[in-house]
């Protein structure tokens, strides 16, 4: 029987295998699907310039994924999703081992059945299983456990997250758990549990109540965790043009002084029809 290393070092020429193809000529494996391209995301494949990214289009390793200053991308691998917030850049390394490195940005990592695909900083390493929310700004990586566990390594120190729980990790510093509570979430959402009615690119006013140095709000449709829109505010309200008709979903999560992301709020409803 194989032990833990041997499976860990036969898992990774496999996917190095899969990776550069049995000859030279043949293309990557693909890693993952990018399943939604909102506004302006950017795919860079190896060897290539930055090219305009296709809704259900492929990403391999070697490859790498950016997003503009108000667009949104998901990736679904076959047993994880990882969504991009703006501003966001993420590469695969062509490595032996495994990997995605979050260089910049905000991703929101969902692996409830599985344990998540490594994902990387400059200054930590982030694993587990369940939903996370992992930030770089500048130097450092903010991570926010939302359900399940996560491990958060950097600087020879592991720290362990249970749902409710973040940490932030400085360049050349280890990760230092948040004990205290993080951020509650907005409440007094507006609208709310009664819908709001507008037609497709109507501007809609999202209003909520909050002490928080700054926010993020996200719109989803109803029945769907697909973030479609995602933006980081400082203050109420938020003024929003939804191109798509049908019925949507929007929540709030506060932000501290230092950055760290708190839960979501509770739901307020949106109904676009052209009528």
């Amino acid at each position: 029987m194989l032990d833990r290393s041997s499976l860990r070092a036969a898992a990774a020429l496999v996917a190095l295998l899969g990776a550069r193809g049995a000859t030279a000529d043949e293309a990557p494996l693909a890693l993952a699907r990018v399943s939604l391209v909102e506004r302006g995301v950017e795919l860079e494949k190896r060897g290539a310039r930055w090219q305009s990214a296709v809704e259900g289009g492929p990403l391999a390793l070697g490859e790498a994924l950016r997003t503009g200053p108000d667009a949104v991308a998901r990736l679904e691998l076959s047993w994880m999703a990882l969504t991009l917030g703006p501003g966001s850049l993420l590469r695969f390394p062509d490595a032996l081992l495994l990997k995605a490195v979050l260089e910049s940005g905000r991703a929101s990592i969902d692996a409830e059945v599985r344990d998540a695909l490594t994902l990387v900083t400059a200054e930590a390493e982030v694993r587990g299983r369940g939903r996370a929310i992992v930030r770089r700004q500048g130097r450092t990586t903010l991570v926010t456990c939302l359900s399940g566990r996560y491990f958060v390594s950097a600087a020879r120190t592991t720290v362990v997250l249970s749902p409710g729980e973040a940490t932030i990790a400085s360049a050349g510093r280890a990760a230092t758990p948040t004990r205290a509570p993080l951020p509650p979430p907005a409440a007094g959402l507006w609208p709310g549990t009664d819908p709001v009615y507008a037609a497709p690119g109507e501007p809609i006013e999202l209003r909520w109540q909050g002490e928080a140095p700054g926010y993020q709000v996200e719109l989803l449709p109803v029945g769907s965790e697909v973030v479609l829109v995602q933006r980081d505010v400082a203050a109420p309200p938020l003024r929003l043009e939804v191109p798509w008709e049908g019925a949507f979903r929007w929540r709030v999560s506060s932000r501290d002084a230092r950055g760290v992301e708190g839960p979501p709020s509770q739901e307020g409803l949106i109904a676009i029809d052209a009528r």
